[in-house]
């Protein structure tokens, strides 16, 4: 891990480094949350307010966001559940 890096590759091992931990947390939530505290997790992300938001001029943290919920709804999503 001598070599240096570009800038451009060292956030790209960041963000990679961070998607391989938030993994192993959603991993952990989805053994010990409830379905509930799951839901609240992405309601939390869904209903933060862009219209009064600085960060709504912000295309990247906008989607970064989008892509949270869509993560959080995707893993925690019930497989053939049925109730």
């Amino acid at each position: 891990m001598s070599q240096n890096l570009s800038a451009d590759q060292e956030l790209i091992s960041d963000v990679v480094a961070c998607q391989l931990v938030i993994k192993q947390i959603l991993d952990v939530i989805e053994i010990i949350a409830p379905a509930e505290v799951r839901e609240k997790m992405s309601s939390q992300l869904r209903n933060i307010d862009f219209t009064s938001n600085p960060a709504s001029a912000d295309p990247v943290t906008l989607r970064a966001v989008q892509k949270a919920i869509a993560l959080i709804e995707l893993k925690f999503t019930p497989q053939g559940e049925s109730h």
